[in-house]
């Protein structure tokens, strides 16, 4: 799996925007969603939420996870 700051700069520089503006909390989304994490975060549920990933950075984030070892 590719690191969430390669993760960011991928993202980042196929949407022409800074990698800071790829919010860590939008990439575990996604990887909850395609069931790539361990388990539960131990900082979600209990009515903590973090703010939903925006439509323009789901498709990007999905194929930035879905290189293996960081290359293309």
């Amino acid at each position: 799996m590719v690191t969430y700051k390669k993760v960011q700069r991928l993202v980042a520089g196929k949407l022409g925007v800074s990698p800071s503006s790829v919010k860590t909390c939008w990439i575990a989304e996604i990887k909850r969603q395609l069931d790539a994490t361990r388990g539960p975060a131990h900082n979600r549920g209990k009515g903590i939420g973090a703010p939903p990933c925006p439509e323009k950075y789901k498709v990007p984030i999905r194929e930035a996870l879905s290189i293996r070892g960081g290359k293309q």
